[in-house]
């Protein structure tokens, strides 16, 4: 499957693919807290790791309908920026609580619903998506930046079925944009160099993905939720649980994690700070007997 999903981005770029021993204890004192079918999760105190086997029928739900503002999609923001990369869309979006995005997430999928995140990066005046996102073959946002922000150090995490790669995204329109291939789910972020506050001790949110079992597909992905981490301490986290690739997603204050209903890791602000995307994980369909 490697081959023919990658077939299909169409894009010159370099494949990060490896295959990384993983033992079955989890590294750098984490230890194990939860372990539904497909998903283990584990924290050291601080940090909160997800590993998520897409193997096992786990899936990302990138973005949910209900977060989408009344508003023009294809108007320039307030410093006259449009939507990016030939798309025509860039969604205005409404800021809620974590704890909403998880009542939303579980009246969609019930039992289900395993966790909610913060995902993307965004701007205000009015509230937009920075990065592009696709969810369900659905294109939400070519972004507002474009390559007048963090030119060069984009990449992308694209997800097909039970196979995940994360790749430098190539900031060109239609046809050969990534978003308008047939891959389904596709969110942009930041490489572990774009400086975000590089050295600073903030809240990281930082996704991986890897070859867990050594079958030659991303099936794993990890998801590092720290509320106080320098961007290489967070990328050095998920390449040693197995990580070949990763990327960055919005931080700081926006940084948060729920699981099950209960606050795993809160905003550093000092009131919760409402973020306008967040990504969900949901477990398998249970099989009937």
């Amino acid at each position: 499957m490697t081959g023919v999903f990658l077939g299909r981005l169409s894009v010159s770029t370099t494949l990060f693919l490896a295959s990384v021993g993983l033992s079955s204890d989890p590294p750098l004192k984490f230890k194990g807290l939860q372990q539904p079918e497909g998903v283990r999760l584990y924290g050291n105190g601080v940090d909160v790791v997800q590993e998520i086997d897409l193997s096992a029928g786990v899936s990302l739900q990138l973005f949910d309908d209900r977060a989408i503002a009344p508003g023009e999609a294809s108007q320039a923001d307030d410093y006259g920026n449009f939507p990016q990369y030939d798309t025509g869309v860039s969604v205005r979006v409404r800021a809620q609580p974590l704890r909403q995005h998880w009542h939303n997430l579980v009246e969609d999928w019930g039992d289900r619903a395993f966790s909610v995140f913060n995902g993307q990066f965004f701007g205000s005046s009015p509230l937009q998506l920075a990065f592009p996102v696709k969810a369900n073959g659905t294109i939400y946002s070519g972004g507002y930046a474009g390559e007048g922000e963090y030119a060069g150090e984009k990449v992308l995490l694209a997800i097909s079925g039970d196979e995940a790669q994360i790749l430098p995204f190539p900031e060109v329109g239609f046809p050969e944009n990534p978003l308008f291939s047939p891959v389904p789910d596709l969110i942009v972020g930041l490489n572990e160099w774009a400086d975000k506050g590089i050295k600073r001790n903030v809240g990281r949110t930082f996704v991986g993905v890897g070859d867990r079992d050594g079958n030659g597909t991303n099936e794993t992905l990890w998801v590092l939720t720290s509320p106080r981490s320098t961007q290489l301490r967070a990328s050095r986290v998920l390449q040693a649980f197995g990580a070949s690739a990763v990327m960055m997603l919005d931080g700081g204050g926006s940084t948060q994690l729920m699981v099950r209903g209960v606050e795993f890791v809160r905003s550093s602000d000092k009131s919760r700070r409402e973020i306008p995307h967040a990504i969900g994980v949901i477990l398998p369909e249970r099989q009937s007997d």
